[in-house]
Formats: structure tokens, sequence, C-alpha cells
């Protein structure tokens, strides 16, 4: 016995379904009983949509080996002339069972001995007799004589003339038209375009019917052997995801991006493929826990069109591409966990550096202090946030001369560890920290700007003195020493007050709105070659007395 994978295909671009019926109530009748069958083995089911196959586990080979009976039934809104086969082994390897001459009892009503015989034997009995078995009822009566000699059908009148089969088809006989037949073929149909598909010179050809089967019509025929190894040839499919700029196997994207998938097939006939690619996507790697379905795209060339466009919560996802199969591709799906999804939330990272005593986005120091940066992480999952931080100080506002070394701290909990503590030498800095990322958190870094490092010289500026208290909280102060001062800037308790350029050698100080207590005042003033001195002064804020109204 042979067995063979069949590929089955029609002259529409139709998809195969395998199923079997339910019972034995479902048997397909389009066939008529032959030999070992009570009717068809396979059922190809034509439609406007498409095309089904569906086998009857009743049915084996009908001479007990390895031929089928395939019935076709037209359920479309337009006639079928033809329907094209093909298989990985000898589909169209014709030996002499046809129908009419399967091996036994009975055979399809109306097998007829042939003209003439391909051996050159005379034939015994008259072309045009009917072919039975010893012991078959024709007209309610048992026949006495057995007569199988050159059987098959009379080519059909739509028949073309030269009809011929290559090596490996053997010919039973000589039709009433001079064409060869098979005895293969049904009562309406002949075959044509027999070649190679795979590693057999029979492995494809058409099967044609005249007249063509109506409408809800149905015609007969048989295959050398039943598709076993199942239908179509071998092919894989390949998957690329995009989203957000990205595209690849595996991408990583931020949360509200779309994602699409799109799919190739590869194979012997992957270019002639239909049919569509149906796209899921997974929460775990086993692709057992389906999160969404993705739509699907019809085939053509190899290539399937996007699926879908998906927007899903942070997490990972595992998505899968099925192709159902069709007339010459096998189904197939793309490996499960060949394409991952990381779906991260947007986060945005913040820092705040400490130094000299003081902590905040801009504080001075002085030369010789030691300065740390920290960074925070905010975003929907930012809680949980997990990753580094890599922490650097720059020397230039657009913050690309690194002024030391980066460092790196560990994120827990969205807090990221301090950076490594750095003396830089006296000028203005800018700090940025770049948080990694992780599973469910994107990565974020902070603003270049955002965090500024004054480092001065420590230097008096003849402020005025700290002693008393402060009852008027807005006055001028007039920094001196350094010559060819331009410009200042305040902090109070380490937190940035103004910014501005010497008027008069002088600027105003303004403690308004503060409450009464104690508050360090630090000046930072810059000469116009840009150097940078600080002083500090501790001022003592009272309350303002309110002055009586005078009675009129």
């Amino acid at each position: 016995m042979r067995r063979i994978a069949v590929l089955v295909g029609a002259c529409l671009a139709l998809a195969i379904l395998i199923a079997a019926p339910s019972g034995a109530s479902a048997a397909f009748t389009q066939c008529p009983p032959v030999f070992k069958d009570t009717g068809c083995q396979f059922v190809v089911t034509v439609t406007s949509g498409g095309e089904t196959i569906t086998e009857d586990p009743a049915q084996g080979p009908y001479e007990g080996s390895d031929d089928a009976l395939v019935g076709v039934q037209n359920n479309s809104s337009a006639p079928v002339s033809s329907i094209h086969l093909s298989a990985e082994d000898e589909l169209f390897g014709f030996e002499l069972d046809g129908i009419c001459s399967p091996g036994g009892a009975p055979i399809a009503p109306g097998c007829l001995v042939q003209k003439e015989s391909t051996f050159k034997t005379p034939p015994t009995h008259k072309p045009g007799e009917e072919c039975v078995y010893a012991g078959e009822e024709r007209k309610g009566k048992p026949v006495p004589e057995e007569i199988i000699e050159d059987c098959a059908f009379n080519p059909p009148a739509g028949e073309p003339a030269n009809v011929t089969f290559p090596e490996g088809v053997t010919p039973v006989a000589i039709g009433a038209n001079n064409d060869l037949v098979t005895g293969y073929e049904g009562p309406t149909s002949w075959f044509s375009g027999i070649g190679a598909l795979g590693g057999s010179a029979t492995g494809s050809g058409t099967v044609n019917f005249s007249p063509a089967i109506p409408v809800g019509g149905s015609a007969y025929f048989s295959l050398e052997s039943p598709p076993a190894g199942g239908f179509g040839s071998a092919s894989t499919l390949s998957t690329t995801l995009s989203g957000g700029g990205h595209s690849g196997a595996s991408i990583t994207v931020l949360q509200g991006t779309p994602v699409t998938d799109s799919a190739a097939l590869s194979g012997a006939n992957a270019s002639i493929a239909t049919g569509a690619v149906a796209y899921n996507v997974y929460s775990d790697a086993a692709c057992t826990k389906l999160v969404t379905a993705a739509g699907s795209a019809a085939l053509a060339g190899g290539a399937a069109g996007a699926s879908s466009a998906v927007n899903l919560a942070p997490g990972v996802y595992y998505w899968q591409a099925s192709y159902g199969g069709d007339a010459n591709n096998k189904a197939v799906a793309s490996a499960c966990g060949s394409e991952v999804l990381n779906v991260q939330a947007a986060t945005s990272t913040s820092t705040i550096q400490t130094g000299g005593g003081v902590i905040g986005a801009s504080i001075p120091v002085l030369v010789g202090s030691s300065v740390t940066d920290q960074a925070h992480i905010a975003g929907a999952l930012a809680a949980t946030a997990t990753g580094v931080v890599t922490y650097t100080l720059y020397k230039d506002k657009k913050c690309t001369v690194p002024a030391a070394p980066s460092s790196i701290g560990a994120v827990v909990g969205g807090v990221g560890a301090p950076s490594a503590a750095i003396k830089p030498k006296a000028g203005t800095y800018y700090w940025v920290a770049s948080y990694s990322g992780d599973a469910l958190n994107a990565p974020s870094t902070s603003a270049c700007g955002s965090e500024v490092l004054i480092v001065s010289t420590k230097k008096n500026l003849n402020l005025p003195s700290n002693k008393g208290c402060a009852s008027r909280r807005k006055f001028v102060v007039h920094p001196k020493g350094p010559k060819n001062l331009v410009r200042v800037q305040v902090f109070v308790n380490g937190k940035f007050s103004k910014e501005g350029r010497l008027h008069s050698g002088g600027t105003t100080l303004s403690l308004i709105g503060l409450p009464k207590g104690t508050f360090k005042v630090e000046f930072v003033a810059y000469t116009s070659s840009g150097q940078s001195f600080e002083d500090t002064r501790t001022f003592h804020t009272c309350i303002p007395k309110i002055k009586p109204k005078h009675k009129k």
C-alpha cells in the first residue's frame, strides 16, 4: 500500500478543512457503492466562499488497498468545471484497479468495455458491453458471466482529443473517442496536466468535468491513494510584529501604542497559497491563555496582510499566527514563543541633588563639597519599578560633555539609589539621570537642565550684617569684592529665590512672605568672565509692627 500526502485544490482560491461525519447516517452519497465502499471516502464541497474536504472514516480504500472514491458537491453559485489535485507522492499513479475494475462487486453502473485494450490484445467482449462481476444483479437477476475486461466509463463528450498520460500512469484502454482512459475517471470526468510535485512524476494534475457540475449538483472520480498523509505540502509560517516605529520578532512598545502582526508563508507552494492567516495574542509562552484575537488577513504571493491593530495593557504577550491551509499548502502555525511583545507603562524620571547641606533641583555649593543625585520614577506602575538609573554630570547646557564618570544606582519601588558622590571644580553643571526600565515600566530620562549644580569659590561679598531682626523684609544688597561682578543668584534655605543682573552694583533681597524665623541666604555672584563666588548670611525675620491708626 502506498501512503501519500495529498494536496487538493480547486480552480477557485479556496481553503480546505478536514472533518469527519458525525455518524454512519452521514455517509456521502455522491459516490455509488464500489466493492468495499458504500459511498465516498472523501467529499470536496465547493461553496462561493471556499472549499472543504470531509472524510468518512467508515469508508476506506474501495479496493481494500490504497484507492479512494472522491465526490464533489457544488454548493457554490457557479458551475464547477475543474478541480486541481496534487500530492507529494503518486496520486495519479493509476495502476488498473479503477472504479470499474476494483477487484470485486459491486461496481458503479455505467462501466463499459472500451474500444481497445492498451496492451494490444483483442477484447473478448464487444465494446460497449456493461461491465459486471459474476453474481452481480442486473435487472433483478444475478449475472452468470464476469465482464471486467478493459472496463471504464466512456469519455464524456466534452473531453478533447489526444488525451495522454506520462510515464507512471498505466491506461486501461482506448476509449470510444480514441483517447486513453485509466478507469479511475468518473462518468463525467477526465484527467489532464499530470505532472510532478514532490518526488514523483504523477504527483499533480487536474480533474475536468464535462458537463460542468451544476449548482447543487455532484460528480465523483477516484484517486490512486487516499490522502493518509494529510492535505497539502509542508510549509512554515514566519511572523513580524510592528508598532511604535519598531518591527521584528520581539519588540517593546509603550502602553497605548497600536501593534500589528504580519506573516509570510514559505514552502514549495507558498507563492500560490490562498486562504487567510489568523492572528491571536496570548499571555503565556505555551499559547494556551488567549488575551485577544487580532483578526485575519488574506494571503497573496506567500505574504499575509497585517492583523488588526491592538492596544494592550502593560505586560508580556506572545503572538501566534495560524494558517488554515489551502489547495497547495498544509495548515501551519508559527511557533509559540517565537514572537514576544513587551508592553510597558510610560514613566518619567525626576531628580533631586544634595550637597553642602542643601537639597533641590538647583543648588549652590562651595568648591570641595560632595554632591549626590537621586532619581524618582513616576508612572502608572512606578511603585513596582525596578532596574537601574545611570547618573551623569555634564559641563554644558546641552549635556554632551561629561564632567565625571557616570555612576549607577539600583531602582527599588520606583526610587533610585543615590549616585556616587562627586566634588566638582568651580563651575555650573547639569545632571541627567537615565532609567533603564523593566518588564512593565518604560525607560525614561530626566530633562537636561532640569537640575543645575553651581559650584562656587567662597568669598566675602561684603553682604549686610546678619545681626538683628529684619522686620522690613525687602531691602537692597550690594555684593562687593571681586571686580566686574555682573549678575547674582539668590537662594533662601537652599531654594532658588531669584536671578538677575546687578543694577548699580546691587540687587533686591526680598524675604516677604516668610514667617518669623531664621533663614540662610546664599548669594552667588558672577563676574563678566564667568567666575562665580559665594557668600552666605543668616537673617532673622520679625513680625512687622503695625502702626496704630490715628483717630480723627
